[in-house]
């Protein structure tokens, strides 16, 4: 399960401000009526959705491209604090592997979870804490998605575990010649290498 809970923006007083500081949804056209469900402990509906976006979903270096579809499958249940919400994105996501700079694509699955509460229902002592709230009896599950593809990236992306990566004096690829190097010399070290050098010539003249 992802908690997306941390990832929010302060809960808005009023619905001007909740139109100013909605949470980020990439663009995603995932908001899903559930009116059904309002106040019907138990009740539950699932949803299917596939989605596009203009702008990149995820975090920017390991991101579903914009105009890729992002396949969404969650279900709504109706639980006395508001509507629970659990669910799954698949999407290919696209990054470059942080070692050779290859580009890198692969199918990535991802869960969210989150509740949103009724504002009736938001405990007095959380009235200015981050408490995702159900508003105009709509939720929308761009937030969620986006996080989870950000929450799911990889520190480094690689595109294999092995990768080699490049040779960090030329940046030649390493796969391509796994024996190549370079000797490199301590620039400390080069006047006592031409003394060296000197010494070998005059005992060679000597002889």
């Amino acid at each position: 399960m992802t908690d997306m809970k941390g990832r929010r923006s302060e809960r808005p007083h009023n619905k001007k401000d909740a139109q100013a500081e909605k949470p980020f949804n990439a663009g995603l056209d995932l908001e899903i009526d559930a009116i059904d469900l309002i106040h019907k402990i138990g009740s539950q509906r699932t949803v299917s959705r596939t989605a596009t976006s203009a702008q990149p979903v995820g975090d920017p270096e390991f991101a579903v491209r914009p105009g890729d579809e992002i396949e969404v499958e969650a279900s709504l249940e109706s639980v006395d604090e508001g509507i629970y919400v659990t669910g799954t994105a698949s999407a290919d996501v696209h990054a470059e592997c942080s070692r050779c700079l290859d580009p890198v694509e692969e199918r990535l699955d991802v869960r969210f979870d989150e509740l949103f509460t009724y504002p009736e229902k938001v405990p007095a002592e959380l009235e200015e804490e981050d408490v995702p709230v159900l508003e105009a009896d709509v939720i929308d599950l761009g937030p969620l998605v986006h996080d989870a593809f950000a929450m799911a990236a990889p520190y480094q992306p690689l595109c294999r575990e092995d990768c080699p990566g490049l040779c960090p004096q030329c940046g030649k690829r390493m796969e391509e010649d796994p024996d190549h190097e370079h000797v490199v010399y301590d620039p400390r070290f080069a006047a006592l290498a031409g003394l060296l050098d000197t010494d070998e010539e005059s005992e060679g003249g000597a002889k």
